[in-house]
C-alpha cells in the first residue's frame, strides 16, 4: 500500500490520517475550504461551475481604491498622462478549480510587473466578488484596488441597454463605463464575449489543445471551444500566447486575427524564503524517502501518468526500484474514471510502493519537493508552456521531459528528453536520473536564481510594452 500521510486543511487545523491511495469522497459543504488552489491532501473536493443566472448583465461596479475624480472622458485622458500611474491594468480573479496553475501564472505576472515598475503601473483585481485575491490566494504583488461588478435585473433599462450594446455593437457598456470611471487603460482577460470600447483588452490564451489532441474532447466541447475562442479573437485588442508553438496553432485556427498575437513567455515567481528553507522538512512531514523523482502534474489524461507507471514497472523487473512522488488534482472532468484506472494499474503492475500520491499541496511545499528531488518529471503529451518546467529551471533542477514542441522551445538547462509514447525509453532515462544525488545543488541553484531575476524583468517589460501598444491602438 502506498504511503500517504497528508495533513488536512491548514486553515481549520484538521489532520488527515495516513490512508489508502484511493481518494475519499468530497467533504461536505460545511467543511473548511482551504485557500488558494489546494484541497485537503487526500480528498477530491471540487465545486461544479455555477451557471450564470439567465438575463443578468454587469451593470454597477465598485472599487476599493478611490477613483480618479473627473468625468469618464477626463478619466481616460488622466490615466494615460504622467501621474500616479503610467498605466492602469485590471486583471481577473480566476476561479476554476480544474485549472490550478492559472492563479500561479497570474501571480507570477503581477509580481514581475510590481517588482520591475514599483507603483508606476496600477494593478486592480476585477471580479463579481469583493476581493483583492486571485482565486483565493493573496497575490505576491500588492494590488492597488479591487473592482467589483454586479448584475442588473432582467428586463430593466440597464439590462436592455447592455443587451443591445453587446449584441449589436459587441460592446459591454456597463463594464466599460465603470472601468473608464476608474481610469482603467487595459483589461487582462481569460476569455471575451464583448469589448470595452476605448479600453484595451488583452486576451490570455494558454493553448489550443483541442486542435492538437481532439480525441481528449467530445464533439460538443470542441465546438464550444471553437466558438468561444473565435469570439475572443474577434473582440480582443491583443492575444497573448506563452509559446511559439501555440502561436503557430492559433495562426492555423484563426489566420484572420493572427496579427493580434504577441508572444509572452512567462517567468516563475519564487519567493526568496523558498531558497532558504530545508526541503527535508517537507519530505519528513509526508514520510517520504530522501530520494525520489517528482511529478507535479494534474491527473488529466493528456498528462500521461500511465507511461510513468509502466516505466517504473519496467525498472522494477530489472531490479531498479525508482520512487516517483506525484502531486496534483485528481479530477479530469473530461475523463472522470482516469484516476481510478491509474490506481488500479498501480496494483496490476505491482508498483504501489514505488509511486506515491500526496494530493494537492501548497505551492511552497511543491517547490520544496522540487528542490529535494533527483529531478522533475513531465511526461505530458501536450503543453502550451509547461509551468512546472520553468519552476524547476528557476530552482536549478534537472528535468526529464517528454519530447514535445513546448518543452523543446523552453530548452531548460540539464534537460533530458524521451519519447512520450515509449515506456522503455522513459525507463532508460529514469534509471540514468536515479543515479543523481537528491537535494539542491546550492551553486547551481544560486546561478539559476540570478538568471530568474533577469527573466522576470524581461517578462514584465514585454507585458507592459504589449499593453501600451494595445492602449495606443484603441485610442488612435
Amino acid at each position: 500500500m502506498p504511503r500517504i500521510s497528508p495533513p488536512g486543511c491548514k486553515r481549520c487545523g484538521g489532520r488527515a490520517k495516513p490512508g489508502r491511495m484511493e481518494p475519499e469522497r468530497p467533504p461536505p459543504a460545511s467543511s473548511c475550504r482551504d485557500a488558494g488552489v489546494r484541497t485537503p491532501r487526500n480528498s477530491l473536493r471540487w465545486r461544479a461551475r455555477q451557471p450564470r443566472r439567465l438575463g443578468t448583465e454587469p451593470s454597477v461596479l465598485s472599487l476599493s481604491h478611490r477613483p480618479a475624480t473627473a468625468s469618464r472622458s477626463q478619466n481616460r485622458v488622466a490615466a494615460s498622462e504622467p501621474g500616479p500611474h503610467r498605466l492602469r491594468i485590471a486583471v481577473p480573479s480566476l476561479d476554476d478549480e480544474f485549472w490550478t496553475v492559472g492563479p500561479i501564472h497570474m501571480n507570477g505576472l503581477l509580481s514581475a510587473v510590481r517588482d520591475t515598475y514599483a507603483q508606476q503601473i496600477g494593478l486592480f483585481s476585477f471580479s463579481s466578488t469583493v476581493t483583492e485575491d486571485i482565486c483565493g490566494q493573496t497575490p505576491a504583488a500588492e494590488l492597488d484596488g479591487a473592482i467589483r461588478y454586479t448584475y442588473a435585473p432582467r428586463w430593466s433599462v440597464a439590462w436592455a441597454e447592455n443587451w443591445l450594446s453587446r449584441h449589436v455593437r459587441t460592446r459591454d457598456v456597463s463594464v466599460q463605463r465603470t472601468l473608464e470611471r476608474y481610469g482603467i487603460d487595459a483589461v487582462l482577460c481569460t476569455g471575451l464575449s464583448s469589448g470595452y470600447g476605448r479600453i484595451a483588452t488583452l486576451w490570455w490564451l494558454p493553448d489550443l489543445q483541442h486542435l492538437r489532441l481532439p480525441e481528449m474532447f467530445d464533439a460538443a466541447d470542441r465546438a464550444a471551444r471553437n466558438s468561444r475562442f473565435t469570439r475572443s479573437s474577434e473582440v480582443a485588442t491583443r492575444i497573448l500566447v506563452m509559446s511559439h508553438s501555440v502561436r503557430l496553432d492559433f495562426q492555423a485556427f484563426a489566420p484572420k486575427y493572427a496579427a493580434k498575437v504577441r508572444l509572452l513567455p512567462p517567468a516563475s515567481y519564487i519567493a526568496d524564503d523558498v531558497y532558504q528553507k530545508d526541503p527535508l522538512t517537507v519530505t519528513r512531514l509526508y514520510n517520504l524517502p530522501d530520494k525520489f523523482v517528482y511529478l507535479p502534474n494534474q491527473f488529466w489524461k493528456h498528462k500521461n501518468h500511465e507511461l510513468v507507471i509502466r516505466a517504473v514497472a519496467v525498472l522494477k523487473r530489472r531490479g531498479i526500484h525508482v520512487c516517483v512522488v506525484c502531486t496534483g488534482n485528481l479530477i479530469d472532468y473530461r475523463h472522470p474514471r482516469q484516476s481510478s484506472e491509474l490506481f488500479h494499474k498501480l496494483s496490476v503492475w505491482d508498483v504501489r510502493e514505488q509511486v506515491i500520491y500526496l494530493g494537492l499541496l501548497v505551492r511552497e511545499e511543491v517547490l520544496a519537493l522540487m528542490r529535494q528531488s533527483v529531478g522533475v518529471l513531465n511526461p505530458s503529451l501536450f503543453e502550451g508552456w509547461g509551468y512546472t518546467v520553468d519552476e524547476a529551471r528557476s530552482l536549478g533542477k534537472s528535468v526529464l521531459l517528454s519530447d514535445i514542441p513546448a518543452h523543446r522551445e523552453q530548452n531548460p538547462p540539464n534537460a533530458t528528453y524521451f519519447d512520450p509514447f515509449d515506456c522503455e525509453d522513459l525507463a532508460t532515462k529514469l534509471a540514468e536520473a536515479w543515479e543523481r544525488d537528491p537535494g539542491p545543488d546550492l551553486a547551481v541553484e544560486a546561478a539559476a536564481r540570478r538568471r530568474l531575476q533577469q527573466r522576470r524583468r524581461t517578462y514584465a517589460e514585454q507585458f507592459v510594452a504589449i499593453a501600451e501598444e494595445a492602449v495606443a491602438e484603441v485610442r488612435a
